[in-house]
């Protein structure tokens, strides 16, 4: 069995925000579904079965169910796991009892680190009023804390802190080209969400130019690969693409099962998209700005023609297809 390391809890895909970022593509729109005790029970034995001494914890946004978000500190505790950090865009930071309050909730329960999120992304939808309330709350109460990434911090210091901000008023501040510059300087995987700013970044290539036969055997590593509170194991780096967590760490992926997942191991995109086209499906005549956007592509049009077990969550597509459309022209 592999050993996932550097690896994370997803608590729910639901979101306060809907970044232009966004690996799991998660908005307020998805379902308002959160990890139960009983699935974090199964996810902590089995890592623990595994030998993971560590996860951080994260979403969406973890702390719209504190509940849920503690029970899973408690489970993963009792397993032996610790936790690295938990994520968070602080939308929550309100009042300052109340911080103090979640504060000494999670301190008693053993976490001692944060992860605050910041940057032109999240500005859209959290103030830095609320995000700096928060860092000083957290010093204050001795944890431990980073920002996430904290280079932005000093330009948006320069905004109002009280509000949050529109694309409009970012670009008077960083730029015309803020929201490409931003995923530079990030080092994004261009994944997920991102595609779309892969798409204003790179020109269109035809499908051709990706086909190189080149495996994604890498899928199957567990480092940072992520469990979700549907049972699943979501590859680093590979959103929409999932395999029950056991049969992921024992590398259990069969062809009828995990189709996607089976072709893209040993052949890459190339398999992926002959497998595809068998099916039907016929590439965008325009081309694709990267590998990643034309096997987006292909998962996309396999959900509506030729579904199967490995392409979840299902809120992933629905809201990718609102970020980028749906060349199948069918609703998913």
């Amino acid at each position: 069995m592999n050993t996932p390391v550097y690896s994370g809890i997803i608590t729910n895909y639901v979101c306060t925000a809907a970044c232009r970022h966004c690996m799991f593509a998660s908005s307020p729109d998805c379902p308002k579904e959160f990890i139960t005790v009983d699935r974090a029970e199964e996810l902590a034995a089995l890592l623990e079965k595994a030998g993971t001494a560590s996860v951080h914890i994260g979403g969406g946004e973890p702390f719209m169910n504190f509940g849920a978000l503690c029970d899973t500190v408690k489970v993963l505790h009792r397993h032996g796991i610790g936790i690295d950090y938990i994520e968070t865009n602080g939308f929550w930071a309100g009042k300052e009892d109340f911080i103090r309050e979640r504060l000494h909730t999670l301190k008693e329960l053993g976490v001692d680190c944060i992860m605050v999120s910041v940057d032109p992304f999240h500005i859209e939808y959290v103030s830095l009023e609320r995000v700096l309330r928060l860092c000083n709350l957290l010093e204050e109460e001795g944890f431990d804390y980073f920002i996430w990434q904290q280079r932005f911090l000093k330009k948006l210091l320069k905004l109002d802190l009280a509000k949050v901000h529109t694309k409009a008023e970012l670009e008077a501040l960083l730029g015309k080209h803020y929201i490409t510059d931003t995923a530079r300087e990030y080092g994004l995987g261009m994944n997920g969400r991102a595609l779309a700013i892969a798409a204003e970044i790179y020109d269109r290539k035809p499908v051709e130019a990706f086909l190189d036969g080149e495996s994604c055997r890498k899928i199957l590593r567990p480092q940072h690969c992520h469990f979700d509170l549907y049972g699943n194991a979501v590859p680093s780096g590979c959103p929409g693409l999932a395999a029950e967590a056991n049969d992921y760490l024992t590398e259990n992926i069969s062809a009828k099962k995990y189709p996607v997942f089976d072709k893209l191991i040993h052949g890459g995109v190339a398999a992926l998209y002959a497998y595809a086209t068998e099916k039907g499906f016929t590439p965008d005549p325009a081309g694709y700005p990267t590998k990643c956007a034309l096997c987006y592509g292909i998962r996309q049009w396999l959900l509506v023609h030729a579904p199967s077990a490995d392409l979840a969550p299902a809120c992933f597509y629905e809201n990718m297809e609102k970020t980028l459309g749906n060349p199948s022209g069918e609703n998913i």
